[in-house]
């Protein structure tokens, strides 16, 4: 069962999550990972401005929960865990932030394209086949 109040809640706690791994990581970890901060930088920026696009075009988070956003949770989660149970290791890192900018570009591309809010779209794919 869904509601649209469980999507911005969902969508608010994961940004909320966010906040405070980046937090986690600039106080506990970051001399592990500051040779390899320009990704960060990187996902940081796609997703900062995919926060400002979905604020300015539709005034607040809208839940698109997409399958490539899933699937970053998981690799994002599973990286900080590995990070602070075992320390650094540089291929899970790359992994989860260039599938998570990958991640933010699709939604950016989707949120540019929807002409109204829509919740749970599952990917570029369905947002162009159902436009259709």
């Amino acid at each position: 069962m869904q509601t649209a109040i469980g999507g911005k809640l969902d969508s608010w706690a994961d940004l909320g999550t966010y906040i405070l791994a980046f937090i986690a990581i600039g106080l506990f970890k970051w001399q592990q990972i500051k040779p390899h901060a320009l990704m960060l930088y990187v996902f940081a920026g796609v997703m900062i401005l995919s926060y400002i696009i979905v604020f300015v075009k539709f005034k607040g988070l809208i839940g698109l929960h997409t399958y490539l956003f899933k699937i970053t949770g998981y690799l994002q989660g599973a990286f900080i865990v590995s990070l602070f149970l075992w320390g650094f290791y540089p291929l899970p890192y790359y992994i989860c932030l260039i599938w998570g900018t990958m991640a933010c570009i699709e939604e950016i591309i989707i949120m540019l394209i929807l002409k109204k809010p829509r919740m749970n779209v599952k990917g570029l794919y369905w947002v162009v086949k159902n436009k259709s």
